[in-house]
């Protein structure tokens, strides 16, 4: 459920909006579905819908106003808040007041209509009266309603509901909430302090008690707020002109990946701001009251064929690590030199001369781009290395890494994916969400032991995109009519961004890790589909195109794969000194352009050095491995259904191999069996959500009491300093009181004595509560932030849908692991005993010319042959594929 908070003048105006057509006609069906006690007459609860009922509608709407606005206008009281000093700016039929910005000076005005918006996520829906019920809740946790002890008096206010949000209706289910900050005792409600342990101010207080409800309702949880990775969404004009097709993405999302890039990959200030404007935007500086002494912030707009387009978003709005001050701490080194030298360059607005989207450093040949492309892969993979060092309990430190990773995912789609996103934007995007799951006033600030991926971005930004003298073919013919260099430079390029790529998809999968160590399941769920759905593609689609030049790709592959194995071991304080291979040109082939297509993938020695064959090291069983082991090898597996004659051929097994793979898969089978028949009744998951439910009892039992100690000792201490701000408003009167008015002074001065003598005595029972609330929450063993999370998890509804949810989870996992017997396991085991019976029924000479001909085709796997089986006859050897990544989905640079 998501919350939006704004402020106005005239709830009239508000009030004939929410229960009229709307600006668009939009609003069906408008009717209130909850409000103050004298807010719900029967009256007034009509449904409107239609231009017929119009006047009706407004008559109601005025009806209502008048009825919430008694209090202000009975006492006068105001609620004034710090606005823009401009005029209100007119607004869905209502004066809203508007906020300054960030450094803007502002006046106080009176804005005494609160107007909030509580949406439920795209596919919930609620009844009127499930509604009315969260609508209550809310306005009570956030003091409106009277308190039940009659100390706090009720603010009225109205829930005004109409069909989806949309012009076509298509949007989400909502409630709109008018209500004022006046109450029936002339009072003010607090927009600001809510109490102890509550947050501060009315949109993270209404967040707060959005998490609450979703929990004590059973809506579904915003994975966002609880573990961040929250992102502004598009506005109505974005989101329009992305849907016609006129943009492949929204100027917001474009924006971010070039920010990034730039962010990433700048040493200073200055260099991010050059950085920005020659990658097509427009960058305008927020400076400091008192004239351009000071930059404090900053925002950026789109250049689309030399044309501003669509909105001008601050950094913040973009994400919360793009901030300006978030930059200076993370990102470069902040300095007076440095901000001196940033501030001419923000100053000076003009454009690079390189025009947008081309750096001045990015003008290399072929044979260049290559090098620098195999050095971006040897840092990549030497930084991925460097993250299994972080400890995956540091979550700012994790947050900063995942910045750093979007900033090279962000640089990569400059170069391969341009203007189009595709699956490496998406990879930057995710990898931009975990990046805000912090907290900035904890925000990591690097130190010189981690390792910045500044230098890859700028490696990824230094050289030229792919263009049609080197870009990679979409047909294996593509470069048969071309020179024979230029398609040789491609195929390296391929077999280095592929290692690349292997490298990106590990960093992601730590990543991921880190998320699943701390409990945040939906942010390592994402991370992981990204991975599955767009990278893993991609990296298909280049295997199959270096298939046909495999002796290129292991030349490639071994190069980086050494220089990262002896950074990492001067790291360690290893001595390494890089030999150079030397491998044989690849073999000869008539009809071919691309010689190495036809040959072998590693050309093998003259002479093999004959060696020993050592027992083969057997790996975990599927029933030892974690969960999200057990995913990925279902995922393989499934993936490779379609080659697994090819993967796990019995016939081109020996038998020695024939008996090994045969004991395995019997084990796996009957392990996988009893596990499965031990998981019928009860799931792990049900057994860890009972002891959950254990726990958050005994602890809630404690929060209660912690809770108790806590208003005990806020009692006391508040009744300590009202008698504190009364002895010393009775020593004021007695100053200020002649002496000839001595029976007065003699009052005041028993006044005096009495409140002295009730401080003596409150000020050890003030110090006594305090250091039993501190005992008492101690003894919770949870931090207070956690406490509304564990109370919400021992509520019985509560319970009763974890419960739920571990029942499915446990069937979820038990249907997938059964498939994986059915369809994987035993397939495969019918497929080994179906040749380990043909085998035994074998004469002697039989198995003498299967032996010859298996040891021939493992001598020549390349060249298609001939084989005859005395029980299955002619078969065609199809030589080794490299294994199978699962089906494509779409996205990425088709290269």
């Amino acid at each position: 459920m998501i919350p939006k908070v704004s402020r106005g003048q005239k709830v009239g105006g508000l009030m004939v909006y929410l229960l009229g057509e709307g600006d668009h006609n939009e609003h069906k069906d408008r009717h209130i579905i909850a409000g103050s006690p004298t807010v719900m007459r029967e009256v007034w609860l009509d449904h409107f819908d239609g231009a017929e009922a119009k006047r009706p509608s407004r008559d109601t709407a005025l009806a209502v106003a008048h009825e919430i606005d008694i209090p202000r206008k009975l006492y006068g009281t105001q609620a004034r808040m710090k606005a823009k000093a401009a005029t209100a700016a007119r607004g869905k039929g209502v004066d809203v007041i508007e906020r300054p910005d960030k450094g803007e000076a502002g006046v106080m005005r009176d804005a005494p209509v609160w107007h909030c918006v509580l949406s439920l996520e795209p596919g919930e829906s609620l009844t009127d009266e499930q509604w009315s019920t969260v609508v209550h809740d809310f306005m009570t946790e956030m003091g409106f309603n009277a308190s039940p002890d009659a100390k706090r008096a009720q603010a009225r206010w109205a829930a005004v509901r109409h069909g989806l949000s949309g012009e076509l209706g298509d949007g989400q289910d909502h409630v709109h909430i008018a209500a004022t900050l006046i109450r029936d005792d002339g009072s003010r409600v607090s927009t600001y302090d809510y109490g102890l342990g509550k947050a501060k101010g009315d949109w993270p207080r209404s967040q707060e008690v959005c998490n609450l409800l979703e929990h004590r309702h059973g809506l579904k949880v915003l994975a966002s707020r609880e573990q961040g990775g929250a992102l502004s969404g598009d506005s109505r004009a974005e989101y329009e002109r992305t849907q016609s097709g006129r943009t492949p993405e929204s100027e917001r999302d474009r924006l971010r990946r070039l920010v990034r890039t730039a962010a990433v990959g700048a040493e200073s200030e200055s260099d991010f701001v050059t950085a920005l404007r020659e990658s097509g935007a427009s960058v305008a500086p927020r400076w400091a009251a008192g004239g351009q002494n000071e930059v404090t912030g900053y925002k950026v707009r789109l250049l689309r064929e030399g044309a501003e387009a669509g909105p001008w978003l601050g950094g913040g709005t973009l994400a919360k690590d793009l901030t300006l001050t978030a930059l200076r701490e993370q990102q470069w080194a902040d300095t007076e030199q440095g901000r001196a030298d940033a501030r001419a360059v923000w100053k000076n607005k003009a454009a690079a001369p390189n025009g947008p989207g081309r750096s001045r450093t990015r003008s290399r040949g072929p044979q260049s781009q290559a090098e620098l492309w195999q050095q971006a892969a040897v840092e990549f993979g030497d930084w991925q290395q460097h993250l299994a060092e972080i400890p995956r309990e540091d979550r700012a430190r994790w947050a900063w890494v995942a910045g750093q990773a979007a900033g090279a995912f962000s640089a990569w789609s400059e170069q391969l994916e341009g203007e189009t996103p595709g699956a490496l934007a998406a990879a930057a995007k995710e990898l931009t969400r975990s990046a805000q799951a912090q907290d900035r006033r904890r925000r990591y600030r690097p130190t010189a032991k981690d390792r910045p991926i500044g230098d890859l971005t700028k490696l990824l930004l230094s050289t030229t995109p792919l263009d049609a003298g080197t870009r990679l073919p979409r047909r294996p013919d593509r470069y048969q009519g071309r020179d024979a260099a230029v398609a040789t430079v491609a195929v390296a390029l391929l077999a280095l961004l592929l290692i690349l790529l292997l490298a990106a998809i590990a960093a992601l999968l730590e990543v991921a890790r880190a998320h699943r160590h701390r409990g945040e399941l939906s942010r390592a769920l994402a991370v992981e589909g990204v991975t599955g759905q767009h990278l893993l593609p991609v990296r298909e689609r280049w295997e199959q195109s270096l298939e046909q030049r495999r002796y290129q790709w292991d030349r490639d592959a071994a190069q980086v794969f050494s220089a990262i194995a002896i950074r990492a071991a001067e790291r360690r304080g290893e001595p390494q000194t890089e030999v150079e291979a030397k491998t044989p040109p690849p073999p000869k082939s008539k009809g071919s352009k691309v010689a190495a297509a036809q040959g072998p993938l590693t050309p093998p020695p003259a002479k093999a050095p004959k060696r020993t064959a050592e027992p083969e090291q057997r790996g975990p069983f599927y029933v030892e491995l974690t969960a999200e082991e057990k995913a990925r090898v279902r995922t393989i597996a499934v993936a490779t259904v379609a080659i697994a004659d090819r993967d796990l051929k019995p016939r081109a097994l020996n038998d020695e191999t024939l008996e090994r793979e045969l004991d395995q898969l019997r084990t796996e089978v009957e392990l996988l069996t009893r596990d499965l028949d031990a998981r019928r009744d009860e799931g792990p998951h049900t057994r860890k959500a009972k002891d959950d439910i254990a726990v958050a009892r005994s602890k809630a039992a404690l929060i209660e009491a912690a809770r108790e100690a806590d208003e005990q000792a806020e009692k006391l201490r508040r009744e300590k300093e009202r008698q504190d701000w009364s002895l010393q408003k009775l020593q004021q009167d007695l100053d200020g009181t002649p002496r000839r008015k001595f029976l007065a002074r003699q009052q005041l001065e028993k006044d005096i004595a009495a409140s002295r003598n009730t401080i003596a005595e409150l000020t050890p029972q003030a110090a006594t509560a305090s250091a039993a609330a501190a005992a008492a929450a101690e003894a919770t063993g949870s931090p207070r932030e956690e406490w509304h999370g564990i109370e919400a998890t021992a509520d019985p509804r509560r319970e009763a849908q974890l419960l739920a949810q571990a029942q499915r989870n446990d069937k979820r996992e038990f249907d997938a692991d059964t498939g994986y017997l059915q369809r994987y396991l035993r397939t495969n085991l019918d497929k080994l005993e179906t040749e380990h019976t043909r085998r035994s029924e074998l004469t002697p000479q039989q198995r003498t010319a299967e032996q010859a001909r298996r040891a021939q085709e493992r001598k020549n796997p390349t060249r298609p042959r001939s084989t005859k089986s005395p029980s299955t006859g002619p078969e065609t050897y199809r030589g080794h594929l490299p294994p199978d990544l699962g089906p494509a989905r779409g996205g990425g640079p088709e290269l």
